[in-house]
């Protein structure tokens, strides 16, 4: 049987057939299948790991590290925008201005790239 890559919301890769996936994450096997195939690129805190154009932006913006130069803090951005800037105290323009290159840091956040380069 064929494994299926996903990735959950922590950044850490699963590799497992869609059955076997479906069962462990209380999937039905029809949308475990659906994200595996990339017609959904991402569902339920999981990203697929398809090779489809649309699904890597999707995966790309869903692994997007931010850290926080205040407090040390590193974190993925995960499923959506609207979440991670509510649970970090955040407003979403804010934040998607950051996220797309308008601002370097908001509110002592920023990419995870921009730091490295500060860095080195």
């Amino acid at each position: 049987m064929k494994s299926y890559k996903w990735i959950d919301s922590k950044g850490n890769t699963i590799c497992a057939t869609i059955r076997d996936f479906a069962e462990r994450y209380d999937f039905p096997p029809s949308m475990a299948r659906s994200l595996a195939a990339g017609v959904r690129s991402r569902l339920r805190g999981w990203c697929s790991g398809s090779s489809k154009p649309r699904v890597k932006r999707a995966r790309q913006r869903f692994l997007t590290k931010l850290v926080n130069t205040r407090t040390g803090e590193s974190a993925i951005l995960g499923l959506s925008i609207a979440k991670f800037a509510r649970d970090h105290g955040l407003s979403r323009q804010g934040l998607n201005e950051l996220i797309t290159s308008r601002v370097p840091m908001y509110r002592g956040w920023m990419l995870e790239s921009t730091r490295q380069l500060l860095d080195a």
